[in-house]
């Protein structure tokens, strides 16, 4: 199997390449830049494919030509999101690739509704225009947050380490939700071996996957947290969720779309206190790579000072 993965200069790109090799497969990789990959490494592909930007159709083109899957494994950010993921999707359909598995690895954004959270908005909105009008049936990934963004303003609780020492919040009965997460090496290995062995994937059939590393409360990630680091982390109830409502509508009126990022954390915390992101039917492919602990991720962040 010949596999493009789109964005292979990245984080994630780099280690799904890396993945795929081990397990036999053909890479092409498509990205801005070459030098970012050592050469060693670029020797090991198929080919590489150099594209001036997500808009370069010419280059996309070229780097779908003959493969029998797509990766779509670009850097989180609005635009790639939506406008590059949505080009590269059409530049799949004209080569006549079956196989695309898209940018997700998130939180399951199916149980939410547009406009609940500003950076799934993206992803919901290609998900609904691939299911009108294309030929391809992608396949999309859901993991939770992936463990670089545990203990971060943005992960479970808004980690804030201003004042007096780091703290968790969360508001209503947040304290109880119980949050996936998985370790990026973790989320490689399964992708690769869904995009091997996945049901009805190599007929094309697409389909939502579920998966995870680990599922814990803010009180467990503060104790987890505390036992690595030797640093206690306080756990902060800011308020009932009619506070956190009022309080997100401001922000979202007075800075707008366009400032989201400023009231993320808000966006976040609402929606982690109302939806249930428990996994309904979690793929579980243990055999193939065993799941990191909770306990292991910090380590490793903490003591090692890696993402």
């Amino acid at each position: 199997m010949l596999v493009l993965i789109a964005g292979i200069t990245g984080q994630l790109g780099h280690r799904l390449a890396l993945t795929a090799l081990g397990r036999d497969l053909s890479v092409r990789g498509l990205g801005r830049d070459r030098a970012k990959l050592e050469r060693s490494f670029l020797e090991k592909l198929e080919s590489f494919v150099t594209s001036s930007n997500y808009y370069d159709v010419p280059a996309l083109d070229k780097a779908v030509k003959g493969v029998d899957a797509v990766i779509c494994a670009y850097s989180p950010s609005p635009i790639l999101d939506l406008d590059g993921h949505l080009l590269l999707l059409r530049s799949a359909e004209r080569a006549g690739v079956k196989i695309f598995v898209a940018s997700s690895w998130n939180c399951d954004w199916t149980k939410i509704k547009f406009g609940d959270l500003e950076p799934y908005d993206n992803h919901i909105a290609f998900e609904q225009q691939a299911a009108m009008t294309s030929s391809i049936n992608p396949v999309y990934l859901f993991t939770g947050v992936f463990h670089s963004l545990l203990f971060t303003p943005y992960g479970p609780g808004g980690l804030d380490t201003a004042d007096s020492g780091p703290k968790l919040h969360y508001w209503g009965d947040g304290d109880e939700t119980k949050h996936p997460w998985t370790h990026m090496d973790d989320a490689v290995a399964w992708t690769i071996e869904i995009l091997i062995n996945g049901d009805g994937i190599r007929d094309g059939n697409g389909g939502f996957f579920s998966f995870r590393s680990g599922r814990h409360t803010i009180r467990e990630l503060a104790r987890a947290y505390q036992e690595v680091t030797g640093t206690e982390v306080q756990i902060v109830r800011q308020g009932n969720l009619e506070d956190l409502r009022t309080r997100l509508a401001r922000e979202r009126a007075e800075k707008g779309r366009e400032r989201y990022f400023e009231y993320l954390p808000l966006a976040s915390a609402l929606v982690n206190a109302t939806v249930d992101w428990e996994m309904n039917d979690p793929t579980v492919l243990d055999h193939i790579h065993a799941p990191t602990t909770l306990e292991s991720a910090l380590k490793e962040r903490f003591e090692s000072g890696s993402a």
